[in-house]
C-alpha cells in the first residue's frame, strides 16, 4: 500500500526586508536608465550591509564588552602586528584620520595600553608602542574578534574565501585616490 498524500512542499526561505530594498534600487536604476547595469548598486549595497553587520557584531562581541573603541582596537592591532611606530605611520596603517588617531591614542595611553615617546630620529615626532597590559588585552580581545569573523566567513568554502579576498584586494587596489 502506498501513501498517496502529497509531498510536503519545501518552505521558501523568507528574504530579509533589506533584500527587497536592494531589489527595488536595482529595479529603479534599470527602469529609470540611471545606470548601465543593476548589479553594481546591488553589490555596493550588499557590501555596505555586510560591513555594517560585521562591525555591529564586533562592537557587541568585542569592543563594548572589552572596553575598546573601534579606533583604539585598530591602533592596538597595528602596534601588535607591526611593532612600535611613529604616530603618522599608525594613521597610515589603520586607514584613519589624524584627529581620530590622536584622540584614540590619548584614550588608550590614559588607560595604560600604549606609551607615547619622542622619536629618537625626529623630536617633533612621537613613537607609540604597546605596554605589556596593552599587548595582553589585544591578544585576548583579538581571539574573541577572530572567533566572530570565523562565524561570519565559515559560510564560505575555502575557495570562495580566497576568491572574495582576491576580489576585495582588486577593488582596494583600484580605489579612486583621495
Amino acid at each position: 500500500m502506498t501513501d498517496s498524500s502529497p509531498e510536503p512542499e519545501e518552505e521558501t526561505p523568507v528574504r530579509p526586508p533589506f533584500y527587497s530594498f536592494v531589489d527595488g534600487v536595482a529595479e529603479v536604476v534599470s527602469r529609470e536608465d540611471v545606470a548601465s547595469d543593476s548589479v553594481t548598486p546591488r553589490l555596493s549595497l550588499m557590501m555596505r550591509r555586510v560591513n555594517q553587520l560585521m562591525s555591529d557584531d564586533a562592537t557587541r562581541r568585542v569592543y563594548r564588552p572589552h572596553g575598546w573603541s573601534h579606533a583604539g582596537f585598530r591602533i592596538c592591532i597595528a602596534l601588535w602586528v607591526m611593532g612600535p611606530m611613529a604616530s603618522h605611520r599608525v594613521t597610515a596603517m589603520t586607514n584613519m584620520g589624524r584627529a581620530t588617531v590622536s584622540a584614540a591614542l590619548k584614550r588608550i595611553s590614559d588607560e595604560g595600553l600604549v606609551i607615547k615617546e619622542p622619536s629618537p630620529d625626529d623630536l617633533r615626532s612621537v613613537h607609540v608602542r604597546l605596554t605589556p597590559l596593552g599587548e595582553e588585552k589585544i591578544r585576548e580581545s583579538y581571539a574573541v574578534h577572530l572567533a566572530g569573523e570565523h562565524e561570519w566567513l565559515d559560510a564560505l568554502t575555502p575557495a570562495e574565501k580566497h576568491m572574495l579576498l582576491m576580489l576585495l584586494e582588486k577593488l582596494a587596489a583600484n580605489a579612486p585616490r583621495r
